[in-house]
């Protein structure tokens, strides 16, 4: 308004001036006065004849001034500029403006950022195919804003007219309303005082309003829920709003949801070495990766633990992996300035309701992340279909996810804070009513159909629900679990749980006195230090089982005892011994007329006899097992297989071809049929040998290679060097030393990363040869 009256001002004064020095020239000859007194200075005499046309040409210059002074201000504005409704149009973009109380400018990016390649491609791919709003959600710790607000400020030059951001609290308990955050959008967008109050429903409208028409970028950060997001999308069709929530955000279905897990194991180890500082972790990458996984693989975890690792400039790796290996302490070291793992999760805790508390809590009671439905019912004391509303609400708060059918998962961490809460929150006496529940659960768990879909998770739970109830004094409780799950650990990679698991028993049940139960657990112990390849300690723990297991009231007992030492012995390669206790056995099972223990201790000498190059005997014994094993259906599928592969090899050393391939390609049928990739290599290896020995040898490439591609399959070193080097020999016999070459090579390479040096250098003077 100002500058309209200055400019009619210039307008007026530019006119009204023009008109006397027009005439002044004119009318002093008239009047006889003097040139100077009309204000203006003498004409020089060249001049002199233009004056009376001087004076209108200024006049009419300085009109034309005034006309363009005015005119320019109006048509100053691209015309390809959108109108912005509203606003101040000379108003700096929101991101540099001074903020107001509330902070609406963006946060900087965090440091070290890494990984994340997928979440950000995907989150890129939906801003080009034109979504405005695109929900990031994880549980705590998932690095969620990091990732929004890196990517908001790499998508700044998209949104000329602005970024915004707004705090809203989700993880913090007390979430601002949403009005008080439109509030302070408004008063970053340039709103006048009063504009920025009102109720929701208006502040939502004039928010709206202000956005319609610009291309403006807007970070959520921390919703509590869809409702409290939903209030705040701007309307502009240009806009692009990010939303990071811990929950799930079902309920908004205008954002498109990238969720986000923990990372993976290179970018966890990427991250941690980033943070630590250059070159403190490369020298124990075995170490690092043991304290990615004890953080979870979570950023927010990894950075704390990496930050604890920088600050000690005399510690080493080993020492921290060490620390968070052990579980009392981990959430504790996690903590490091402002980040801190616990405080993370326990504003997620406190964000539950009540029932949803006493269900986490209940889980803290086992030590696997994974629970089944039976087991996290039992725990809380639920009924089944309540406890699966309530672990869905705990997914809902990223918590926990589905892990299989009728299964769900905890990440370590909530589950360490869970058993936290369990102990500072829970009596003593309920403590041990719910652990006495999960290991009833558990147990069931181990003896019902389908408990083969136990995977890494119960491995590590079962021997430590063990070791509890026998601290708990629940010894009947850890001996049940124990003698449930005891097939099932024995037949997973690595014993020393399982043999933990079974020294805790057998203290517990000497100490109170229990001899069927301390014969028992010395079985157990026995036989998980033979599958650690420790036969010894195997022999001397079963020997012991063996002495008091003669006043056993269960003969049965003292015969599996038995047949498991025989076992070992053989295995350690004292045959004497081992036949002198499984024929014991036999005798045994005979006098009690117990068949399907017969068919047993009968495998057993048949691969006795087998390991002696006595065929015949190991003949005699596996042909009279195999119908017994038919009659009582023992086991599965893979014994009756693994008995009629050791008939097919006694077969083949007695020279009987003909029966060693009948039975051999049953075998193989057997182990195809039930999926058994190391068992089907070893029969299509023998398979090859018979061809061998008819001199078949094209027949006996075709089988080892068979062999080969099925012992790949089971990641079984050994049987791929025995395949390549078998394939090879078979080449050169048929004259093709390139070939056979070539197979020795992948042989000796074989033999290399299983450390035999010895038979590599036997493989390698074949290619030589």
């Amino acid at each position: 308004m100002l500058r309209t009256r200055a400019t009619a001002v210039l307008v007026t004064g530019s006119a009204l001036l023009a008109v006397p020095l027009a005439l002044a020239p004119a009318l002093a000859p008239v009047l006889a006065l003097p040139a100077a007194a009309c204000g203006t200075h003498a004409l020089p005499p060249v001049l002199a004849p233009l004056a009376p046309f001087l004076w209108p040409l200024a006049a009419t210059v300085a009109a034309a001034a005034a006309y363009t002074a005015v005119r320019r201000p109006r048509t100053r504005r691209s015309p390809a500029a959108p109108p912005v409704p509203a606003a101040d149009p000379a108003a700096p973009p929101p991101a540099a403006r001074h903020s107001p109380p509330g902070r609406t400018e963006l946060p900087p990016p965090v440091d070290h950022f890494t990984g994340r390649a997928a979440e950000t491609d995907t989150i890129l791919r939906l801003v080009r195919s034109g979504h405005s709003a695109i929900a990031v959600t994880g549980a705590p710790g998932t690095g969620k804003s990091a990732l929004a607000v890196r990517l908001a400020h790499e998508l700044g030059p998209l949104f000329p007219d602005g970024r915004l951001y707004a705090e809203l609290g989700g993880g913090h308990g007390e979430p601002p309303p949403p009005a008080a955050v439109l509030s302070g959008l408004l008063a970053a967008l340039g709103a006048p005082a009063e504009e920025q109050s009102g109720t929701l429903a208006e502040l939502a409208a004039r928010f709206r309003g202000r956005t319609a028409g610009r291309r403006i970028l807007l970070l959520l950060d921390d919703a509590a829920d869809a409702g409290q997001a939903r209030a705040l999308l701007p309307a502009g069709e240009h806009c692009l709003t990010l939303v990071t929530s811990r929950d799930a955000l079902r309920n908004l279905p205008e954002a498109a949801p990238v969720p986000l897990a923990p990372l993976t194991e290179p970018d966890a180890l990427a991250l941690l070495a980033a943070v630590a500082g250059p070159g403190r972790t490369a020298a124990s990458t075995d170490h690092a990766r043991t304290a990615v996984h004890a953080c979870g693989l979570l950023p927010l975890a990894v950075r704390a633990a990496a930050g604890v690792y920088r600050s000690q400039s005399t510690s080493q790796l080993p020492v921290l992996a060490g620390r968070l290996a052990a579980e009392r302490d981990r959430l504790h070291d996690l903590r490091m300035d402002d980040l801190a793992v616990r405080a993370a999760f326990e504003t997620a805790y406190a964000a539950l309701g009540a029932a949803d508390r006493a269900l986490l809590r209940a889980l803290g009671a086992c030590p696997a992340g994974r629970v089944t439905l039976r087991i996290a019912a039992a725990a809380a004391d639920l009924d089944p279909a309540a406890a699966r509303n309530g672990l869905r609400r705990l997914t809902d708060a990223q918590l926990g996810g589905p892990a299989g059918h009728g299964a769900y998962r905890l990440h370590d961490l909530v589950r360490l804070l869970a058993a936290e809460r369990l102990d500072h929150e829970t009596a003593a006496a309920d403590r041990r009513a719910a652990l006495e529940r999960v290991l009833t659960a558990c147990t069931e768990d181990a003896t019902a159909r389908g408990s083969r879909a136990w995977g890494v998770a119960e491995q590590y739970a079962v021997p430590h629900l063990v070791r509890a109830a026998v601290r708990e004094g629940l010894l009947h409780h850890a001996h049940a679990l124990a003698t449930a799950a005891d097939p099932w650990l024995a037949r997973r990679p690595g014993q020393s749980a399982r043999a933990a698991m079974w020294a805790a028993v057998l203290d517990a049940a000497r100490r109170s006195g229990e001899h069927d139960r301390t014969t028992h657990a010395l079985r157990g112990l026995g036989s998980a230090y033979a599958h650690e390849g420790r036969l010894d300690r195997a022999v001397d723990h079963l020997r012991m089982a063996a002495t008091l297991g003669r006043h056993a009231a269960v003969r049965a007992e003292q015969t599996t005892t038995r047949r498991l030492l025989g076992a070992v012995l053989r295995s350690a390669g004292r045959y004497e011994e081992a036949l002198r206790e499984l024929g014991t056995a036999l005798e045994d099972c005979r006098e009690a007329g117990d068949t399907a223990a017969e068919a047993e201790v009968l495998r057993g000498l048949g691969a006795l006899h087998l390991d002696r190059r006595r065929p015949d005997e190991a003949i005699d014994c596996l042909e009279r097992a195999l119908p017994l094993l038919a009659r009582h259906r023992i086991g599965d599928a893979a014994a009756l297989a693994d008995t009629r592969h050791r008939l097919g090899t006694a077969y083949a050393q007695a020279g009987g071809l003909v029966p060693a391939e009948r039975h051999l390609r049953a075998a193989l049928a057997l182990y195809r049929r039930e999926g058994h990739p190391a068992g089907e290599g070893r029969a299509l290896s023998e398979l090859g040998h018979l061809e061998e020995r008819r001199g078949a040898h094209g027949a006996g490439v075709e089988l080892h290679r068979a062999a080969l591609a099925a012992f790949e399959r089971a990641g079984l070193g050994a049987g791929i060097a025995a395949s390549a080097e078998a394939v090879g020999d078979n080449l050169l016999v048929q004259g093709d030393p390139s070939g056979a070459g070539e197979e020795y090579r992948r042989a000796a390479a074989a033999h290399r990363l299983l450390g035999d040096h010895a038979r590599e250098a036997e493989v390698r003077r074949k290619i030589d040869v």
